[in-house]
């Protein structure tokens, strides 16, 4: 007992842990042989039932062969015993096929290692970080525009490559790849209607006359012409005589309207405007909201032709969309600005004839 002192915790430490590493090593190597020996015997399972059946046909042949040979040259009894013992036994066929699968198995090993290495070697490493940080880029990109339907080409393109990344791998995440391909199909509906809305097909003369025209000289500059499509279908089209009355001064009107042909006059206390050709009515009370009055008296001033919208329809339909309701508000202040700068140099001329008389 002097001569060997038993070992210390950390000696006992030590060896526990030592020992378990090296069982868990025998258990992994254990688990990995009989892996590769089940996929190996899978793969070569053909071969080895064709082998056998050679095998068996060959050794029947050969002890059949001897059986007859030995049995013309020797006695019945000892062609009974011969006869008897020339069969093959079951243990030495399974011996023989067990050979030639070890044998297949060995010179299959070299085959897989081989298949390993392409499988490590493929180009499919290097070109799923590409793929994924393309697509990610593409959708941060998107996020950047200020235009709807750039917008939504770059996020079709990004959840695409999101679809090929997730797609690639060998395990992909049934989840996100999923939901990428939603997205995907969720954009490009989004962008087809934004297509059809900014590229529609010229209006129609016969559903809507003069409607191209009145597009191109009013509204080409801000309205889509699927939006001018949208607009031209909610407005009722009217024919009224000089001297009809449009709006009353400080009172509510239920409509707004376009002056598409002819002219109007506005009458606003002791002042009085002009209403040209393209012009809207009541178009700043319906952008200060529902219960505001007319600014004045609006009358026109010769035959018109009109176009007349309900406030109250026409502000649901613009609610549900805001790209057109944001333009629409910028065209009717276009149309106003540009309608006070006429009065302007129109008040500027009147004031010149009057000093040069």
């Amino acid at each position: 007992h002097l001569r060997n002192p038993p070992p210390s915790g950390f000696q006992i430490l030590v060896f526990r842990s030592a020992h378990k590493s090296k069982s868990i090593r025998m258990i992994e190597n254990n688990i990995f042989r009989r892996r590769a020996a089940f996929y190996l015997s899978r793969a070569a399972a053909l071969s080895r039932s064709s082998q056998r059946r050679q095998l068996l046909s060959s050794k029947h042949t050969n002890y059949s062969n001897g059986a007859a040979k030995l049995s013309s040259t020797a006695s019945p009894s000892a062609t009974r015993t011969i006869s008897s013992t020339s069969t093959p036994s079951k243990s030495a066929v399974r011996g023989a096929t067990l050979n030639a699968t070890i044998q297949e198995s060995a010179n299959s090993s070299s085959t897989i290692n081989e298949l390993k290495s392409l499988l490590n070697n493929m180009p499919r490493s290097t070109i799923l970080p590409i793929v994924g940080n393309a697509a990610y880029i593409a959708i941060a990109s998107g996020f950047l525009m200020t235009d709807m339907l750039q917008l939504r080409v770059l996020l079709v393109g990004g959840y695409t490559g999101l679809v090929a990344f997730h797609s690639l791998h060998e395990r992909p995440l049934k989840i996100p790849l999923r939901w990428s391909a939603v997205f995907v199909a969720v954009n490009i509906g989004a962008a087809g209607l934004l297509l059809m809305d900014r590229y529609a097909p010229t209006l129609n003369s016969t559903e809507h006359p003069d409607g191209e025209v009145l597009y191109e000289q009013h509204f080409a500059d801000i309205l889509t012409r699927g939006q001018f499509r949208q607009l031209l279908s909610l407005a009722r089209r009217q024919h009224v005589p000089a001297g009809t009355v449009l709006t009353r001064e400080n009172q509510v009107s239920e409509s707004m309207s376009f002056i598409a042909k002819g002219g109007a006059l506005v009458y606003h206390g002791q002042d009085v405007a002009k209403i040209e050709e393209g012009g809207f009515v009541n178009d700043v009370a319906f952008q200060r909201g529902p219960d505001t009055g007319a600014y004045g008296t609006v009358v026109t001033s010769k035959d018109s032709n009109i176009l007349t919208w309900d406030t109250k329809e026409l502000r649901r339909h613009l609610s549900s969309r805001p790209d057109m309701e944001r333009n629409m508000k910028y065209c009717m202040s276009d149309h106003l600005v540009k309608s006070l700068l006429r009065q302007r140099d129109a008040a500027h001329q009147r004031q010149q004839r009057r000093q040069t008389s």
